[in-house]
């Protein structure tokens, strides 16, 4: 059981940490502006959202703050509240602009299962009422 404990850590904390990572990166080596896209569709998906002036800085802070809070047990609810919405647009990014299915796949396998894992908070959302254990 201390096993399980230890593994859904690690994915909730490896998770939280990319969260973390790839929008620095974004701020860091691209000036906070999308990286460049090879297919054309993705460029110019990429391209509108850098010309909003919002989109990225939203995004960004997003990213940011549900990461952060992926790393704690007891925000990580919180913290895949904030990255769902992302979670859907990088899936939707990669298995529709890109064709990379199988990197597009990964982030919302991973987040169900983290979602599912954390079930019994969520549950709360549908039925305030409900006690906990």
């Amino acid at each position: 059981m201390q096993l399980a404990k230890r593994g859904w850590a690690f994915a909730r904390i490896l998770l939280g940490l990319f969260f973390i990572y790839a929008p620095l990166m974004v701020i860091i080596q691209f000036d906070g502006q999308n990286p460049p896209e090879t297919v054309a569709a993705a460029s110019d998906f990429a391209l509108a959202l850098d010309r909003t002036g919002f989109m990225n800085p939203l995004i960004i802070a997003t990213m940011l703050a549900g990461g952060v809070a992926l790393l704690f047990q007891r925000s990580a609810p919180m913290g895949l509240i904030l990255l769902g919405p992302s979670i859907v647009v990088i899936a939707g990014f990669h298995w529709f602009l890109t064709g990379k299915f199988v990197w597009g796949s990964v982030w919302p396998i991973w987040f169900s299962l983290l979602v599912w894992h954390n079930r019994r908070i969520f549950a709360r959302l549908w039925n305030p009422d409900q006690r906990q254990p």
